[in-house]
């Protein structure tokens, strides 16, 4: 039987859907730590010296070690302290060089849609799924059609995949920061609210023409989110109508939910889709591709456009605008849909998980 640690390079990385999973994950499985006794000792949370924030666990030891950040830390340093231990990684790329990993692997987009990323990170994620894909003790991901993907791409047996789908509890925790409205001149008009990374697969550009092609030209398009280049390669040209409103607070994108006439996420590629249940969990209409994964998550309580055309996704959009009476409705669905997923459930699957793999090895 091993002891077992965490990867905490993620708390020094900016927010994104991977870091919010790994975040949310830890609060929840510190949560069990504290309420259940167990057999593995303390389990620590093993961070390099550069953390963004430092959360306060009950159970959880945050642990800095090493003098090097980034991926020579998590690739050269990490494993030299978790030696005989199973490494727990939530988020990024495990350490090759470590010979017990558990790791979260939430898509197969650098393989199934490589040209929407640079060259550098997908030639560098490549070889590194491809490394511990092959090696790692099991593999967590986030959805039955990210675990086909997987398999499909990166030869990873299904019986080495684990799916433990995400929650959507975490943006009710904070109270709505309406100010935002006031400061991008979005209180009291009526606006589509679009977020996440500018990564191609997001579709922006579908979005933009599609509210060109709105029945109610008075209907703006909000989007929330960062540019990486680094990562997603050369940015979009964006006209001067859209309302960008760059990196937001939880509070910030809570009140952006409550206040749209609906949340629009026509990706090309997901392995999951943590904000169409965000939105649904604000009481925000969702209209999304139909695609695989998002009728895995959203179910029936979001409307489906074809993402390759802006005039499927106008229609979506004009169909929530339609009546107060429609608009009603799919809140209602959104609300139900949105409550059946927990990071309680998350972190109790994950740590069942995590302790069946140490007890075996």
């Amino acid at each position: 039987m091993k002891g077992i640690v965490i990867n905490g390079r993620f708390l020094s990385q900016p927010m994104t859907g991977v870091q919010r999973y790994a975040f949310e994950l830890l609060r929840e499985l510190d949560q069990i730590l504290t309420d259940a006794p167990h057999e593995f000792g303390q389990v620590e949370v093993l961070v390099p010296r550069n953390i963004r924030s430092c959360p306060d666990y009950s159970s959880l030891s945050i642990k800095n070690v090493g003098r090097f950040t980034g991926q020579t830390w998590e690739q050269l340093e990490l494993p030299l302290h978790c030696k005989g231990k199973l490494l727990f990684t939530p988020c990024g790329g495990a350490p090759v060089l470590h010979d017990c990993n558990v790791v979260t692997v939430p898509d197969a987009a650098v393989l199934a849609t490589p040209k929407a990323y640079s060259l550098a990170y997908r030639t560098w994620y490549r070889m590194l799924l491809s490394a511990f894909g092959a090696r790692a003790k099991r593999i967590v991901t986030v959805s039955d059609f990210s675990k086909y993907e997987l398999n499909r791409l990166c030869g990873i047996p299904l019986s080495n995949i684990v799916v433990t789908p995400l929650g959507s509890n975490h943006i009710l925790a904070v109270q709505p920061d309406q100010t935002v409205l006031e400061k991008h001149g979005l209180k009291n008009i009526p606006y589509v609210l679009a977020v996440s990374s500018h990564n191609p697969n997001k579709n922006f550009q579908g979005v933009i023409k599609a509210t060109s092609l709105l029945r109610n030209s008075q209907i703006r398009l909000a989007i929330a989110g960062d540019v990486n280049p680094e990562v997603f390669g050369k940015t979009m040209a964006i006209p001067a109508t859209v309302i960008q409103l760059g990196r937001v607070t939880d509070a910030e994108l809570r009140a952006l939910y409550e206040g749209a006439g609906c949340f629009v996420f026509p990706s090309f590629y997901e392995g999951f889709g943590l904000p169409p249940l965000e939105a649904m969990a604000c009481n925000c209409p969702v209209v999304a591709s139909n695609i695989e994964a998002l009728r895995e998550t959203c179910g029936s309580a979001a409307l489906y456009c074809e993402p390759g055309d802006p005039q499927s996704i106008a229609d979506s959009i004009d169909l929530v605008f339609e009546s107060d009476e429609a608009r009603s409705d799919w809140k209602a669905r959104g609300c139900i849909r949105a409550h059946e997923f927990s990071w309680a459930r998350t972190a109790a699957e994950t740590w069942s998980l995590l302790q069946e793999v140490a007890a075996a090895t």
